[in-house]
């Protein structure tokens, strides 16, 4: 191997400082790119082979040659950006995104999310979100995620359907002391047969409320009995007259309200009493009236002012989506105007067996690859997989002070090996002048 042969050397040196240069120029160039994964290049030595193999003399090195260009995806920091779409990986997994033109899967640490114009989840580059949609178990009655991967989309101002109240709670003090009502129970009533009276709302299986009215009445009897009856307004039914009650339900035998002298609590009833009969009235939207119950457990009957302690009942109407939210655990959850909340995704993320093996494809993607293996598909927060860390953005992993200390080294190896270049120049040149 001859002095000639120097130059080649010297050049192989140049070339891997000059490819080094340029991906410390990358990384530092991605300083300020969100999800960005700095990356770090390797070299190694060339040998000179000859016919007779590498052995002896022959063991002389030929110079560099770049052996790998890898990618560190050691996780970033995280900043706030108070936006309610964007998110951050803390952990393991990459965010799933969609190509809806060619159906192409992507994986990526870009959280910087949004919604299009027609409810999708996009990323930057308008690729549609991936994760796992919620329905409704038959079974149970709960939310429970479809285990198929799916587009993320949430549509503005959507219909969340209303629910009849189907039971009501009313915990209440009945006066102890009051007087008992001799005055039998009549349509309207008048204050001479009742002693108390509280409403309870309810909604119709079209979303429509009613506001029932209760009517607590002190029996005679041995012990504490009260009975109950409920009104509705006559508006509210068909057939009914505005300011006329109609009525509703009651309580009698064997449903009367009974408290114990010593102690002031409820004997009976045990359990929740009829409301509302399946049928029985026709509301003016045209709804029906649907079997309901109403429970007064843990009321007593104190010798106190009768007053109202808690009401509550499970029906709503109808609502829009007025905002959407993400939790850390990848759920996406649309809060409605009338004050309920629906899950209706959760978000997908992927991981691989050899992250080292995804194919870099630029705009911080990545796809995989025989060498990385297929994705592996879960939940945030579920097994190895990170969770999310919503209203907040993963930053660029580059260490700055480090690529500047490895651009002055690699700055240095360049000039070295062109000064390597120009001795063996000067080299050459001896020799033509030998006469």
């Amino acid at each position: 191997m001859g002095v000639g042969s120097a130059f080649y050397t010297g050049l192989s040196g140049l070339d891997t400082s000059g490819m080094a240069m340029g991906v410390l120029g990358d990384n530092m160039a991605n300083i300020g790119t969100t999800g960005y994964k700095s990356s770090s290049i390797f070299f190694g030595d060339v040998l000179g082979l000859s016919l007779t193999g590498v052995s002896g003399g022959n063991r002389v090195g030929a110079g560099s040659k770049t052996q790998a260009v890898d990618v560190n995806y050691t996780q970033g920091t995280f900043e706030t950006t108070g936006s309610g779409t964007d998110v951050a990986i803390n952990g393991n997994g990459f965010f799933v995104v969609r190509n809806p033109a060619d159906g192409a899967e992507y994986y990526s640490r870009d959280g910087h999310l949004g919604i299009d114009n027609e409810g999708y989840y996009i990323n930057s580059q308008g690729y549609r979100v991936q994760g796992y949609k919620y329905g409704l178990d038959s079974v149970t009655g709960e939310y429970a995620v479809e285990e198929t991967l799916t587009d993320l989309k949430v549509t503005p101002g959507s219909i969340n359907p209303p629910v009849a109240t189907t039971t009501a709670t009313m915990k209440l003090n009945l006066d102890a002391s009051a007087d008992i009502k001799a005055t039998a129970w009549a349509i309207p009533p008048t204050p001479d047969m009742y002693n108390f009276s509280a409403p309870v709302t309810i909604y119709d299986s079209l979303g429509s409320s009613h506001v029932i009215q209760v009517f607590f009445t002190k029996t005679a009897g041995p012990g504490n009995n009260w009975s109950w009856n409920a009104l509705i307004d006559g508006g509210d039914v068909t057939g009914g007259t505005a300011g006329v009650p109609q009525a509703f339900g009651s309580g009698g035998t064997p449903a009367d309200m009974t408290f114990d002298p010593a102690t002031g609590k409820m004997t009976t009833p045990l359990g929740p009493m009829t409301f509302g009969a399946a049928g029985g009235l026709t509301f003016k939207n045209g709804s029906l009236s649907i079997a309901s119950t109403i429970d007064f457990a843990d009321s007593v009957s104190f010798a106190a002012p009768s007053l109202l302690q808690d009401l509550n009942q499970n029906g709503f109407p109808a609502g829009s989506a007025t905002s959407v939210s993400i939790d850390e655990f990848g759920n996406l959850t649309a809060a409605y105007s009338n004050g309920t909340n629906k899950p209706l995704f959760r978000m997908a993320l992927a991981n691989f067996k050899s992250l080292g093996g995804l194919d870099r494809k630029g705009l911080t993607l990545y796809q995989s690859s025989l060498a990385s293996g297929d994705p592996l598909y879960g939940k945030p927060g579920e097994g190895s997989l990170g969770k999310i860390n919503p209203t907040m953005l993963e930053t660029s992993n580059v260490d700055l002070a480090s690529e500047m200390i490895k651009m002055i080294i690699t700055q240095r190896a360049y000039q070295a090996n062109a000064k390597v270049i120009s001795m063996v120049d000067e080299m050459m040149q001896a020799v033509q002048n030998i006469r």
